[in-house]
């Protein structure tokens, strides 16, 4: 594997997905070359950039045949077949889907990225049956990559965040599953400040990050 490939195909870099996205630049920074592509918003790339120099306005398939990529991964939950070692060791590209879960998942990695990836040969791989966040996907990939199994990935079904709201108790439930280590969820270290912050109301106004 030489490349994450990120393609961004949410309307704009809001909090949460932003956070999401620096967990998986800081996770692979080491090992492999994360690249975001489908960043068409000026704004967008500026801020994308602050996590990597690897911002591109080209889509991810302009990718792919710029850098002439053939073999290519994509983390889709509704692929038939699980991730394992081989596919990542033979992949030179593995694509993360730039996408904020729906509930119930509505397919969109299908139909937005493995349905249209032009490549040699596309390798449709999913993480179990269970839908992750951006950050968990990055997270499982890269322990298969160094060799654990999809079966012994351990993973908690949903998270339940305690805020309070103008003096008022609520629970906010997200329903994803998250990878586990030492009996905590793996997710970035923002990432229920960002949640408390407000980022339920501004995902569903579709808000951008430099909107008033």
């Amino acid at each position: 594997m030489r490349y994450v490939i990120v393609p961004h195909l949410e309307p704009c870099i809001s909090p949460w997905i932003l956070s999401e996205y620096r967990f998986v630049a800081n996770l692979f920074k080491d090992s492999v070359t994360v690249v975001f592509t489908d960043v068409y918003r000026d704004s967008d790339i500026t801020e994308l950039k602050r996590l990597t120099s690897n911002v591109y306005k080209l889509n991810f398939n302009e990718f792919i045949a710029m850098n002439n990529l053939e073999r290519i991964v994509v983390l889709d939950p509704q692929a038939t077949k699980g991730l394992t070692k081989l596919d990542v060791e033979i992949a030179d590209a593995v694509i993360i889907g730039g996408i904020m879960g729906d509930h119930p998942p509505r397919g969109r990695t299908k139909k937005l990225i493995t349905d249209r990836v032009r490549a040699m040969k596309v390798m449709p791989r999913n993480l179990g049956k269970k839908q992750l966040t951006i950050a968990g996907a990055a997270y499982v990939l890269k322990t298969i990559w160094e060799g654990r199994k999809l079966s012994e990935t351990e993973l908690i079904d949903g998270l339940a965040i305690n805020v309070n709201l103008n003096g008022v108790e609520l629970t906010i439930e997200l329903p994803y599953a998250f990878p586990v280590v030492n009996g905590k969820p793996v997710m970035p270290e923002d990432y229920i400040e960002v949640v408390k912050g407000g980022t339920i109301y501004f995902e569903s106004m579709g808000k951008c990050i430099d909107e008033d």
